[in-house]
């Protein structure tokens, strides 16, 4: 019995450390809203991006919001490429009522991902047959 009680106490740690260190990981999602400067450009018009809120979930959905003079909403899909990665690979299939887009771009984060240091996005507008190009640099 006495043998038992060292092994089980040894388990209990080990668990314990590995809670620790799954605990410690980059989460799977992310929410987080960046100052900056750029450009939003919709064929021949180009507007000034003064913010962006990027919400990324769990399950692979990502939601944008860019704020222009007007606020445009996007949606689409996002994917790290490691674990180590600063940057995440952005899918961009539309917004809310419509999947019209087709396109994407990065992400980029501090050395910490936990904050947005930029945004480039290329996207087709499926209707109008614009291409939309999105630049962001974070303050």
């Amino acid at each position: 019995m006495r043998r038992q009680i060292p092994i089980a106490l040894s388990m209990f740690l080990a668990v314990l450390g590995l809670a620790a260190a799954v605990n410690g990981q980059q989460p799977a999602s992310l929410v987080a809203k960046a100052d900056g400067e750029g450009t939003i450009k919709l064929g021949k018009e180009q507007f000034k991006i003064n913010a962006i809120v990027v919400k990324l979930f769990e399950d692979g959905k990502a939601e944008m919001y860019l704020i222009t003079d007007i606020t445009v909403f996007v949606e689409g899909t996002w994917k790290r490429n490691s674990d180590i990665a600063k940057d995440i690979d952005i899918k961009i299939t539309g917004s809310s009522t419509s999947n019209n887009m087709d396109g994407g771009g990065k992400l980029f984060l501090t050395e910490d991902r936990k904050s947005i240091t930029g945004l480039k996005l290329e996207v087709l507008n499926k209707i109008s047959r614009r291409v939309i190009t999105v630049n962001f640099v974070a303050k």
